[in-house]
């Protein structure tokens, strides 16, 4: 072999191992974009959707009392009626709400487990195979007192949503007060979602003129329906102490 086909020789030897340098390297860096993209994706948790223990016949959702020690949110218009205080009573929970005056503002509230605000606890579970959200909603007292009392009266409702129609959320009124006739009323609102956005209950004063302009606290007890299935949620670690 001459001189001119060992020097081509060479040079081919060379060109073949900077080759298969560059194969090499570039599988290496490839390897290590796909471990660096998998540990990634790896790190997020995957998304959970709560889903309902059960739907009974009725097609009723309901809150179990657990669940309605996590609602805490309040309606946005914040210098109105407030939540003051809760506590477990029998299977529901009392709630005691003050009205801080008969004015047009002061004498309405949506009590909630909300994505708007509040730990949302409640919010997120699927909720499709069920028709209609009840709450069984009694009139414990009025300023501490509970004899008959047929003029000062409440309007209450089981508060859901979104609705179909695109609403933020809705509930179906009824008629609370200390007649024996309407101390207690089972607050059913229809629905038709997929997922919860908003829930919990709604309570108004009725004719606002036989209530004390200087304010009233009414205290209400709220309960499971005893046809209804819990609603479906991923139950947090502590409870909730938001107002």
């Amino acid at each position: 072999m001459g001189t001119s086909g060992a020097v081509l020789c060479c040079t081919g030897l060379v060109d073949e191992g900077l080759l298969v340098k560059r194969i090499v390297l570039f599988a290496l860096a490839f390897a290590l974009l796909l471990c660096v993209a998998g540990c990634g994706g790896g790190s997020e948790k995957p998304i959970v959707v709560a889903k309902p223990v059960e739907i009974p016949p009725s097609g009723v959702m309901t809150l179990t009392q657990e669940q309605l020690l996590w609602l805490d949110w309040h309606s946005p218009h914040r210098r109105g009626a407030r939540v003051m205080a809760k506590r477990p009573a029998g299977t529901g929970v009392e709630f005691d709400i003050n009205f801080p005056s008969n004015a047009p503002g002061d004498t309405w509230l949506n009590f909630v487990s909300s994505g708007e605000g509040g730990q949302g606890a409640l919010v997120g579970g699927d909720c499709s195979g069920f028709r209609a959200f009840a709450l069984k909603m009694t009139l414990v007292s009025i300023d501490g007192r509970s004899e008959p009392d047929a003029k000062r009266k409440l309007g209450a409702g089981a508060v859901i949503g979104p609705t179909a129609s695109g609403r933020v959320h809705t509930w179906e009124p009824v008629t609370l007060s200390m007649a024996e006739s309407e101390r207690t009323a089972i607050a059913r609102t229809a629905m038709r979602i997929d997922r919860i956005r908003t829930i919990g209950f709604h309570v108004h004063v009725l004719d606002a003129v036989d209530w004390d302009s200087s304010g009233n606290t009414v205290t209400i007890r709220v309960e499971p329906v005893a046809e209804g299935g819990a609603a479906p949620w991923l139950p947090p670690e502590a409870p909730s102490d938001q107002r």
